[in-house]
């Protein structure tokens, strides 16, 4: 939606375009306020052409646009998730919600629910849905948030959420990253094992230095039946 100072107004389909220059259409050549209410004979079909062909600066030198936005209804359904549970344990449950309604208020009907919180037979996160009541809510109109979007894709019943994807990347990079660190610190590890028993065995062969792995090379010194009394 085009606005620009001054106040004819003309609407195509859902794009409502303020204009600083007056209007050819006969049904609003008549209306010079914009407080005067617009009725359905102001409608008039818009042009079936691509967003980039509406018009992003005013006809007349003077003026600028002020703001650009699409008419949307303003009571819309809304597929959400609302909070339920206490503090610590959350519960979701998926209503049907107007996009004016306020976040404690009643929903229009609950068609699911959503516990974020696997359980503990097998690691998973329980959710309910009725894809039948989603779907008649669906065909008429009503919008999904991101989070049930996400849920929706996961199930099966819409396609995969781009969010899921981008999750998806994030936990294997981290995974990636994880395993690297991982086996750095076991090879650290391994190595500073090794210095130490080499340490070790240099402070053990200074302090006896008959236990030295040449001292059976030195047996020059000893007696001749030293292998069968040791060396002493």
């Amino acid at each position: 939606m085009l606005i620009f100072s001054n106040r004819s107004t003309r609407i195509f389909g859902q794009m409502r375009v303020m204009s600083a220059l007056p209007v050819a259409n006969a049904a609003l050549s008549d209306r010079t306020s914009a407080a005067e209410p617009v009725t359905k004979k102001d409608w008039v079909p818009g042009p079936k052409h691509p967003s980039t062909w509406w018009p992003t600066e005013p006809r007349s030198p003077g003026l600028r646009v002020v703001r650009m936005y699409p008419i949307r209804f303003r009571h819309r359904p809304r597929i959400v998730l609302v909070r339920e549970g206490c503090t610590n344990r959350p519960f979701y449950t998926i209503q049907i919600k107007s996009n004016l309604a306020e976040a404690k208020q009643r929903g229009i009907e609950q068609v699911g629910s959503w516990d974020p919180f696997p359980n503990k037979v097998n690691g998973e996160q329980l959710v309910a849905l009725n894809l039948n009541r989603i779907a008649y809510w669906l065909a008429i109109g009503a919008e999904p948030s991101t989070k049930v979007a996400e849920l929706l894709g996961l199930a099966g019943f819409l396609p995969v959420h781009p969010r899921c994807y981008l999750f998806a990347h994030r936990i294997r990079l981290a995974t990636r990253k994880y395993l690297e660190e991982k086996a750095r610190e076991e090879k650290t590890e391994k190595s500073m094992a090794e210095g130490e028993k080499t340490d070790s065995i240099k402070e053990d062969t200074d302090s006896h230095p008959k236990a030295r792995p040449d001292i059976i090379w030195r047996r020059n010194s000893q007696a001749s039946d030293w292998c069968y009394w040791g060396l002493s």
